[in-house]
């Protein structure tokens, strides 16, 4: 297969293009890698998100796609970056190591559950020079949770998307009697729905507001129902179901939310802090002293000692055996140990149950919908 592949540097990504003589050097197929940073426990993992992906349509599948996104994860490797993420089309990326890693929330309420609300807090159009309060609140409201992508000061200041591709969005801050921003909302700037696709507070009470906020915008769209994008974990989500709602969660297969890992040495370099603060929390005393996770793309063993954790390359007793993309649905707690040990991908040895619960516990991780690429 002929043709080069061009990398156009741009700030915080890369257009990778497969070029073709027979097309005057025009690209055949193309994909955007997006420099990111992805929230799981207290630390950011080094992000290749991979966006924009497509092929001239004449020209599909000749395998010019396969090119670009094998070059890309080469590049991605080459240069530092811990894992990759993607939104996906279903049955594609797995080819590649991709596996869904994000489940997909949504809470609908009937409007008339909603009213039980009550006002309180002002609220008005965020503005350009909001950031760095709404970027605060964002921070402190996710602080415990995984897949969060991080905002740079400086660079952030609107919500880039609504619920869907091409769906802009409008964001919303909430004043408190002195006119500080304790809470904000995001949601879709569309004339017949409501939809909320973000929220924060710097203090739970304050979201009964923000939910009565979104009810007399509904009302005024004339509409029956509020659609909520929020974690059904999340204090919204709690608020919400004391109200009366419906709460769907969709755990998609090989499709929509992806990710893979590609360097697990720095991966887990960078997650040790969150390992030590997780076996801290559990005060468990009969954990094994060494767990090797053997993977298709290397090997890792975590020493585990009352000081603290650290990684080495030689294998021990007690290991894991398994492919990187079920260890990427472990580091961010889509699936549970217990499920991925009895897995037909995986084999273990020794008594590793409860350090892996430990490790890796089940969560809900989320990047809010503002942040898709």
């Amino acid at each position: 297969m002929s043709g080069e592949i061009r990398v156009t540097d741009f700030p915080r990504s890369h257009r990778v293009e497969l070029l073709l003589d027979e097309l005057g050097g025009s690209a055949v197929s193309w994909l955007t890698i997006n420099d990111l940073e992805m929230k799981v426990g207290g630390v950011y993992l080094k992000t290749g998100g991979l966006g924009g992906v497509g092929t001239l349509e004449e020209y599909r599948l000749r395998g010019y796609s396969r090119r670009v996104i094998e070059f890309s994860i080469e590049y991605m490797v080459r240069n530092g970056y811990d894992v990759s993420m993607l939104f996906g089309i279903p049955d594609y990326y797995f080819r590649w190591g991709y596996a869904s890693t994000l489940p997909i929330f949504k809470i609908t309420m009937p409007l008339r559950n909603a009213e039980r609300t009550r006002p309180g807090l002002k609220a008005r159009p965020m503005v350009k020079e909001d950031a760095d309060a709404v970027l605060d609140l964002y921070e402190s409201s996710n602080e415990s949770r995984t897949g969060p992508l991080k905002r740079y000061r400086g660079e952030w200041f609107r919500f880039k998307k609504g619920s869907g591709w091409g769906v802009p969005a409008d964001g919303t801050v909430f004043e408190d009697g002195s006119g500080k921003i304790v809470a904000y909302c995001a949601a879709d700037r569309w004339p017949r729905a409501m939809r909320v696709t973000e929220v924060g507070a710097e203090d739970p009470a304050f979201y009964e507001h923000v939910l009565r906020y979104a009810c007399d915008v509904a009302f005024q769209k004339r509409v029956t129902e509020l659609e909520i994008y929020v974690p059904f974990d999340h204090p919204f989500a709690d608020l919400c179901k004391s109200l009366g709602c419906t709460v769907s969660i969709d755990y998609p297969y090989a499709s929509d939310g992806m990710g893979r890992i590609i360097n697990l040495e720095s991966t887990f370099r960078k997650l040790i802090p969150v390992f030590e603060e997780r076996l801290r929390k559990s005060c468990s005393k009969e954990l094994p002293s060494r767990i090797s996770l053997k993977t298709d793309i290397g090997l890792v063993t975590l020493d585990i000692s009352d000081s603290g954790v650290s990684l080495s390359q030689s294998e021990s007793v007690k290991w894991v055996e398994l492919p990187q993309w079920v260890l990427m649905q472990l580091i961010l707690g889509y699936r549970n140990p217990k499920n991925v040990l009895i897995d037909q991908h995986v084999k273990h040895e020794g008594r590793i149950e409860e350090a892996l619960g430990i490790l890796f516990p089940a969560a809900n991780p989320y990047i809010w919908l503002s942040d898709w690429f």
